[in-house]
């Protein structure tokens, strides 16, 4: 698998994180790691771009839900998902991942939601 990489770009009050790669232990740890960051420096609206990331792992998946937690409860953030392959997306499903956050069918209605 592609090793695991992350683009972000800001639009307005929202973060937008761009993945590539396969979303597991150390993909996981990336994230996090960019979004901790990104929270210790005020943001609290994240836009995640998992077009990039057709495939996520157990652990992937943890990690994901560990940071929606952080997000969106302990910080009062905010988070939209897009680009979800079908199988991301029954896998978020599963682990009640879209239970916390919204998903879009494109970047620009993802940010959208989260800047008004």
């Amino acid at each position: 698998m592609a090793e695991f990489k992350i683009e972000s770009a800001q639009q307005g009050p929202v973060l937008i994180l761009r993945t590539t790669g396969y979303l597991d232990e150390p993909g996981g740890v990336a994230l996090r790691d960019t979004c901790e960051k990104a929270l210790t420096a005020g943001h609290l609206r994240y836009v995640l771009n998992l077009t990039g990331t057709p495939v996520i792992n157990s652990t992937g998946l943890s990690m994901l839900l560990d940071l929606m937690v952080k997000i969106i409860d302990y910080n009062d953030g905010k988070v939209a998902l897009t680009g979800l392959s079908k199988l991301t997306k029954t896998a978020l499903q599963m682990t009640g991942v879209l239970n916390l956050c919204q998903h879009y069918p494109t970047e620009a209605e993802a940010v959208s939601a989260l800047s008004a």
